[in-house]
C-alpha cells in the first residue's frame, strides 16, 4: 500500500479515499532492561488473525530507542532482525504498518524509550502510583528532557536529540522499503521537561479560577482519585473545559513551535534521505491528550499527517468504566479544530486504553461514532494478551470503509441498529471496499438506485463511478 495525501484526505495509490483502523502492538520491555530480547512482543500468528477477525487492517507498531541503538551509534542487528520479522509476519497477515518511536517518561531507565547513555541527569528517579504522575513530578525525568530537547552532548560529544534523528534515518533505509511499511511515527507523546510541573500548575490555577475555588484545595485534591473524580465532573460543561484549554494553549506554544517542531524538521530530513514517501505522523504535546490545543506549525513535507492521542481523564485507573463521553468528545473536537487549521488528514494513533474492563461499551461506541462521523483513521490502544475475550474488543468488531473510490465520506450507526455510509462517487480502477461483519445484510445504492455488489466473505466490493453512493448495512 502506497499512502499520500490531498487536502485533509488520505488517499492509496488507486486515488481512493482511505482510512486505516488499527491497533498499537508495543513490547516496551520492563524499566532497566538492555538484553534486545526483553523487547520482543509476545503477540502471535493466532493472535493477528484474531485481529483481522474484528475487523482490523493495521498496526502502529512500537520502536524502542533503548533496543535499537543500545551504544551511541550501534544499531542493534539482533533488534532490527526481529523488527524486521515482524513486519513480514505482519505484511502476510495483511496489515500495514506504522513504525513509532515509543517513549513513556522518557527513558528505558524510567519507563520505556531512551537507552541509558541518552539519559542525561543526575537526578535520581522515584516512581509515582500512577505512572504518568512522573512526567509532572520527576526531576530525572525533566532533567532528560530538557537535554534531549536542547541537543545535549553525550559521553561521545555528539548530541542525543542529533543520534535521535539519524536512527530514524537508520530505521527509514533499513525497513522504509518493506511493503508492510506505510509511515513513521517520530516520537510518542512529546513532553516538555522542566516546564512540565510549571505547566501542570498553570492547569490547576486555571481550573481552580473558572470553578471559583482555592487552587491549593484543587492541588491536593488531584491527589486523593475519589476526590480527584469530583472535580474532573466540572468538565462536563463543555465551555468550561473549551475555555482551560484556551487559556493554556499559550503556554504550551512555544514548545510546540520551537524544539518539537526542530525536532520533526531534523527528523523529517534524515527520513526523506532513505524514503521520500512514507507519511509523517505529527503527534501533539502530551498535554493536547486533555484538551489543550495544539498550536503545530506545518511540517515541509507534502506527506504528513496529524494524529493526535486522547483519552478521558480517568485513563489507567481503576474508574474507567466511568469515563466521560462529554470530556473525551471535547477533547476530540479541539483535535479537529487543529486538523482542519493545518489541513492535514487525521491519524488517531492512540485511543481507548480499556484493558480488561467491564462496562466500557458506551464510551468505546461513543468515540467510535466520532472516528466514523469525520471519516478519521485510528489505531486502539492497545494490544495484551487475552486482548480478544475483552468487552473493548467486541466494539471493535463493527462495520467500517476501507477505501472509497470518491471523497466526502461520512459514516455511521443508524435507527435500529445499523449502520450507513455516504461519499460522492468518481471513476476509479479499483472498487470501494468495506469490512462488514458476515452476518450483516448490505445494500448499495447510487442515486437512490439499488446497485449490484460482490460480497468475499468480510470483505464488501462496490463499483466505482459517478453518483451520489449509499451503503447500508441492517
Amino acid at each position: 500500500m502506497s499512502l499520500s495525501t490531498e487536502g485533509s484526505t488520505l488517499v492509496d495509490e488507486h486515488g481512493r479515499q482511505r482510512l486505516l483502523h488499527g491497533i498499537n502492538l508495543v513490547a516496551k520491555g520492563s524499566p532497566g532492561v538492555t538484553d534486545p530480547s526483553a523487547f520482543r512482543g509476545s503477540w502471535t500468528s493466532e493472535d493477528l488473525a484474531q485481529l483481522q477477525d474484528i475487523g482490523l487492517d493495521s498496526v502502529r507498531l512500537g520502536v524502542n530507542w533503548s533496543a535499537t541503538e543500545p551504544r551511541p551509534g550501534d544499531y542493534s542487528p539482533e533488534h532490527l532482525d526481529w523488527l524486521a520479522q515482524q513486519l513480514d509476519l505482519l505484511h502476510a497477515a495483511g496489515f500495514a504498518v506504522i513504525l513509532d518511536g515509543h517513549q513513556d517518561l522518557f527513558s528505558q531507565s524510567f519507563g520505556n524509550g531512551a537507552p541509558a547513555w541518552a539519559t542525561l541527569t543526575t537526578q535520581r528517579f522515584e516512581a509515582t502510583e500512577l505512572w504518568s504522575d512522573a512526567y509532572l513530578s520527576s526531576p530525572a525525568v525533566h532533567e532528560s528532557f530538557d537535554a534531549f530537547w536542547a541537543d545535549a552532548p553525550a559521553a561521545d560529544g555528539v548530541g542525543i536529540r542529533t543520534r535521535f534523528a539519524a536512527m530514524w534515518g537508520m530505521l527509514a533505509e533499513r525497513l522504509g522499503s518493506h511493503p508492510a511499511v506505510i509511515g513513521y511515527d517520530v516520537l510518542n507523546e512529546p513532553t516538555p521537561g522542566s516546564a512540565a510541573p510549571q505547566l501542570f500548575g498553570a492547569i490547576i490555577h486555571v481550573f481552580a479560577e473558572l470553578t471559583g475555588q482555592d487552587p491549593e484545595q484543587v492541588m491536593a485534591d488531584f491527589t486523593d482519585p475519589a476526590a480527584k473524580l469530583t472535580q474532573l465532573a466540572h468538565l462536563e460543561d463543555t465551555s468550561l473545559h473549551r475555555a482551560l484549554g484556551d487559556q493554556l494553549a499559550p503556554m504550551l506554544a512555544e514548545f510546540e513551535q520551537g524544539p518539537v517542531h526542530a525536532l520533526y524538521a531534523e527528523v523529517v530530513r534524515a527520513i526523506r534521505e532513505a524514503d521520500p514517501r512514507g507519511l509523517i505522523l505529527r503527534e501533539h504535546d502530551y498535554f493536547g491528550n486533555i484538551g489543550i490545543p495544539a498550536t503545530i506549525p506545518p511540517l515541509q513535507d507534502g506527506a504528513w499527517v496529524y494524529s493526535p492521542h486522547g483519552y478521558d481523564l480517568v485513563v489507567d485507573t481503576a474508574a474507567m468504566p466511568q469515563a466521560s463521553d462529554t470530556r473525551v468528545t471535547t477533547i476530540f473536537e479541539r483535535a479537529a479544530e487543529t486538523g482542519e487549521g493545518l489541513d492535514v488528514p487525521v491519524i488517531v494513533g492512540e485511543w481507548g486504553a480499556f484493558r480488561a474492563h467491564e462496562g466500557i461499551t458506551a464510551h468505546a461506541d461513543a468515540q467510535l461514532e466520532m472516528f466514523d462521523a469525520r471519516a478519521w483513521s485510528w489505531f486502539y490502544w492497545c494490544w495484551e494478551p487475552g486482548f480478544a475475550a475483552t468487552e473493548a474488543a467486541t466494539r471493535l468488531r463493527r462495520p467500517r470503509p476501507r477505501a472509497v473510490a470518491g471523497r466526502g465520506l461520512r459514516a455511521g450507526s443508524s435507527a435500529g441498529g445499523g449502520w450507513r455510509a455516504a461519499w460522492t462517487g468518481m471513476d476509479c480502477d479499483a472498487p470501494s471496499e468495506f469490512w462488514i461483519p458476515p452476518e450483516r445484510e448490505v445494500e448499495h445504492l447510487v442515486d437512490g438506485r439499488r446497485q449490484e455488489l460482490r460480497r468475499e466473505h468480510t470483505t464488501v466490493l462496490l463499483a466505482p463511478g459517478a453518483g451520489e453512493h449509499r451503503l447500508r448495512v441492517s
